[in-house]
């Protein structure tokens, strides 16, 4: 599990588009393209700005509603994911 003071960068080569509620992200070196729903994409979004767990999901908590505690699980759920896929790049 991530704690909650691991940074987070996006990867060089990733170019992401929005299109409608979807992220389109295209890692360049593999040429794999990933579509990220909308809470992905809110996630991606937060990382761009600042790459402090706590900044997401202060971000992500600020435009979404529901259980902070469950919200706070899916986001790290996400950024795992995202750093699997090879989107992201933890600085832990």
């Amino acid at each position: 599990a991530i704690g909650m003071s691991a940074r987070y960068s996006v990867r060089e080569g990733i170019l992401d588009r929005s299109i409608g509620d979807e992220l389109l992200v295209h890692r360049f070196d593999t040429d794999e393209v990933f579509v990220l729903n909308h809470d992905a994409k809110l996630i991606f979004e937060a990382l761009k700005q600042s790459q402090s767990v706590d900044d997401i999901l202060h971000f992500v908590s600020s435009r979404v509603f529901g259980d902070a505690c469950e919200l706070n699980q899916a986001v790290i759920t996400t950024l795992d994911q995202l750093v699997t896929e090879g989107i992201i790049i933890a600085e832990s």
